[in-house]
């Protein structure tokens, strides 16, 4: 709650992506149907809960907040049980501290508003899932296994990646049973307590691709898998984002992966006047970087130590070796760390070469870290096998408390820039002062045009725009990033507009270079742009709008119909 009031209001972005986690919503609300009605790249539960949420408590920011709030907490104590069920509280604690450390940074990667509550939600109930599973296997087999399928069914209707991880460490799980069991009892058992779960959202999204055909389902929505529109930009951006699998890149991420956990090793090793001399070095390494200027130091810090950039071999290692142990021991507790290893695994391949501890890893990569905190922790009692249990125990809390104090030197936030106020409807943003300023002329531009008849249509970010104004797109698209349309679709965002026939078109200053396309109308979407430039007139612009590719901010030139 402190880093909640600390970083309070300053989450989000006021043009990237955020506007959608208020519009579609909004849009649920108004009576449209998700997909059909309206563009939307993931699974359909987290609108419909945001909307239940907006229709509950009313359009605030607030009730966003405390919500995503919520869910943050939610997963921190999820992963503090996973952590000891797998190695002990003080494992668990670690993760579980790290993820809030990291989940109320400013911009579009955190958990009080982020990119997308879909990512949140679906860490939550996946982690749950993950959580039942391991009780299944190291308690009460009972309904825990149903309670997984479930789990495992709402996160698949959240976010699909998640989904599939949950599937995958069920799959694991069941058929590993059968194999050391040598009976099929345990494996039609599982499917039988799965099964209702795969009942829910078959149904749900076979009844939306029975209604809408698989063909509009992902040419018109799930833009995002192999062979559609997005396949061309999205391919950069996750490059960008660390799906890439460079050969000479993977064995330095092999080698830090290496020397991150025998560095834990040499500092369990090492002599206490020693190991406290090198844990005093690297935490004033990380105080320094919270007040003064040593980032290159504190990367290298990160990436070897803390956080470890390797943490996807590290994963590949842990299940390895309970995999290898389980075989030989057919203990339940190595089944279970072999099966959340590979839970981990699935979502992390996201962001394989780019763990870091921030942006899209403290959704995708969070279990992957407990996974590393759980291995750290092993290295550090094999390192120590001649001290006594309380001894042991003592060494392992001081190293992980190192390792707590340095994440949260080097993850939580600074606020020192100064932000203006800009009031909206839905609450209070903290913003730029100059994106304050070209922000509250926006909005009382579409909201006079609202009182006057007229409609204003925004492209190609910033859905937030419509929902602050109570406003709508004239069509199924609310954003125009790279890769969203198809020609196709193209061509029927053309008819939207012509049949929609706005009054006045806002082509706000978004630049995409994560998409290796950098100006909407310049790089991409270029038909589109040549209508509005052949049926509308440049008649002003909001802040100054130069296509020059810095960060200007947001800014908007203003096209009003040539009829009028």
């Amino acid at each position: 709650m402190v880093l909640a009031w600390y970083t309070w209001a300053r989450w989000g972005d006021f043009q990237i992506d955020c506007g959608r986690e208020l519009y579609v919503p909004c849009e649920i609300l108004r009576g449209k149907l998700i997909y059909r009605d309206f563009f939307y790249p993931y699974g359909p539960l987290a609108p419909y809960v945001g909307a239940l949420l907006i229709a509950t408590f009313g359009q605030h920011l607030v009730v966003l907040y405390l919500f995503g709030i919520a869910v943050a907490i939610g997963c921190a104590i999820l992963l503090l049980e996973l952590g000891a069920m797998l190695e002990g509280r003080a494992a668990g604690l670690t993760a579980a501290l790290a993820l809030l450390f990291m989940g109320f940074s400013p911009g579009i990667f955190n958990y009080a508003f982020p990119y997308s509550y879909g990512a949140t939600i679906g860490l939550l109930l996946s982690l749950l899932c993950a959580r039942f599973t391991l009780r299944s296997l190291l308690d009460r087999p009972g309904y825990n296994l149903l309670m997984s399928g479930f789990a495992a069914s709402l996160t698949l209707l959240c976010k699909q990646e998640f989904g599939v991880a949950c599937y995958l460490m069920l799959a694991f799980v069941l058929v590993m049973e059968a194999i050391l069991r040598r009976s099929m009892r345990p494996l039609l058992h599982g499917i039988a307590a799965c099964a209702p779960g795969i009942v829910l959202w078959v149904a749900v999204y076979g009844w939306f691709f029975w209604t809408l055909t698989p063909a509009f389902m992902v040419d018109a929505n799930w833009v995002g898998l192999p062979g559609t529109a997005m396949h061309a930009f999205g391919a950069n951006l996750y490059f960008h984002l660390g799906q890439r699998f460079v050969p000479r890149e993977m064995v330095l991420l092999l080698m830090g992966a290496a020397i991150s956990l025998t560095l834990w090793s040499l500092l369990a090793i090492a002599r206490r006047s020693a190991r406290n001399v090198a844990l005093a070095i690297v935490v004033a390494i990380a105080v320094t970087h919270r007040f003064g200027p040593l980032n290159l130091i504190t990367e290298v810090l990160t990436k070897l130590l803390v956080f470890p950039t390797g943490l996807f071999f590290i994963g590949c290692g842990f299940v390895a070796y309970s995999t290898y142990e389980l075989l030989g021991k057919s203990g339940r507790q190595c089944l279970a760390g072999a099966a959340f290893g590979i839970f981990a695994l699935i979502p992390a391949v996201r962001v394989f070469a780019g763990i870091r501890p921030d942006g899209y890893s403290i959704y995708f990569a969070m279990p992957l870290f407990l996974v590393f905190v759980v291995a750290m922790s092993r290295c550090i009692k094999a390192a120590s096998p001649a001290l006594s249990a309380d001894r042991q125990r003592g060494l392992l809390n001081c190293l992980l408390a190192a390792e707590v104090v340095m994440l949260a030197l080097i993850c939580i936030p600074q606020t020192k820039q100064r932000l203006a106020t800009l009031d909206t409807s839905w609450g209070v943003f903290h913003l730029r002062p100059e994106e304050a300023s070209v922000a509250r002329q926006i909005l009382d531009f579409i909201t006079e045009q609202k009182r006057e008849g007229r409609q204003v249509a925004v492209l190609p970010e910033a859905p937030i725009l419509y929902a602050l104004t109570g406003t709508e797109a004239p069509g199924r698209w609310y954003m125009l990033v790279p890769g969203i349309l198809s020609p196709a679709q193209e061509q029927v965002c053309l008819a939207d507009f012509n049949r929609a026939a706005p009054d006045y078109i806002l082509v706000t200053l978004r630049r995409t270079p994560e998409y290796g396309a950098d100006y909407f109308g310049i790089d991409y979407d270029q038909e589109i742009y040549h209508w509005i430039e052949s049926n509308y007139r440049m008649v002003g612009e909001f802040g100054p709008f130069r296509r020059d590719r810095r960060d200007r901010g947001l800014a908007a030139l203003v096209y009003e119909k040539e009829s009028h």
